[in-house]
């Protein structure tokens, strides 16, 4: 089902043939902080690894022509571990340059949230780059706190949690 977030478009479970769509996106944002020299992301992801998470109806996509995706699943073991709690984990929110600064991501956000709300779950849980402080105040901006950040992953890592 789509729903309407950011101008009219819909936010829509990205389908097969969608990969070139989410691998933009995510191209786009990780060339907007290497510019600023932020090297959280590889200038392109493996398509592999999109293509799972929209075959596990993981990926989403906001707008059409698409401006903006985002990774929601039901679980983060690798950095979350097995937790019990109910939860949706986010990962890989990104919005294209020309749809930036108008709050689309903060809705996306708040989309999540009341998706868990509705299955009666109580948190929406991510990580960022710990080496990212502009990204950390926007999350916390966005009502998320810091959890902790772990030792054991493999890159520098920040987890956060909102919850209603």
């Amino acid at each position: 089902m789509a729903i309407l977030l950011f101008n009219h478009a819909p936010i829509r479970t990205a389908l097969p043939g969608d990969e070139n769509a989410v691998l933009d996106l995510l191209s786009g944002a990780a060339s907007w902080l290497h510019e600023r020299g932020i090297e959280q992301w590889p200038e392109r992801f493996p398509a592999d690894s999109v293509r799972e998470q929209i075959a596990a109806g993981e990926a989403l996509l906001v707008g059409s022509p698409a401006v903006a995706t985002v990774v929601v699943s039901d679980s983060d073991p690798e950095l979350w571990g097995e937790d019990s709690v109910p939860a949706y984990y986010i990962s890989r929110l990104a919005v294209a340059r020309e749809a930036a600064g108008r709050g689309l991501g903060y809705r996306i956000l708040d989309w999540v949230q009341a998706a868990a709300s509705a299955k009666g779950w109580r948190y929406v849980r991510l990580a960022a780059s710990k080496d990212n402080p502009g990204l950390r105040r926007y999350y916390e901006k966005a009502g998320f706190l810091h959890v902790t950040d772990p030792e054991d992953a493999r890159h520098p890592t920040s987890l956060y949690e909102r919850y209603r």
